[in-house]
């Protein structure tokens, strides 16, 4: 990972200049990143505002809590355009302030 970012493959407006399905395949590529380390990087760590996480067990089991388990993820996140990172990432923290599982040391669902 680290020859990575130090090969620019991690830069952070490099990954921005891409679509977020080309910085995830980039990513994706960084042997020691799974599917949700590769989400962070792209949403956090290169600041893509516009991506809803696929691979993040918790914010799926925050959707269902807020808007039931019968509506496709994309037709709830499309409104968060064009912030589906951070309303994504605020959901994430809402449910752990409510819930507690991290501190807990509850696993992901």
């Amino acid at each position: 990972m680290a020859e990575a970012a130090l090969d620019g493959v991690l830069d952070g407006a490099a990954l921005r200049a891409l679509s977020p399905a080309e910085a995830l395949e980039r990513v994706r590529g960084v042997l020691g990143l799974g599917p949700f380390a590769a989400e962070l990087v792209v949403i956090r760590g290169a600041n893509a505002p516009d991506v809803v996480p696929q691979n993040e067990g918790r914010l799926s089991a925050e959707l269902v809590e807020q808007y039931g388990d019968d509506r496709p993820v994309a037709e709830i996140t499309d409104a968060w355009r064009p912030f589906r990172s951070w309303a994504s990432v605020h959901l994430r923290a809402l449910r752990e302030y409510r819930t507690r599982e991290i501190e807990r040391g509850r696993p992901s669902p």
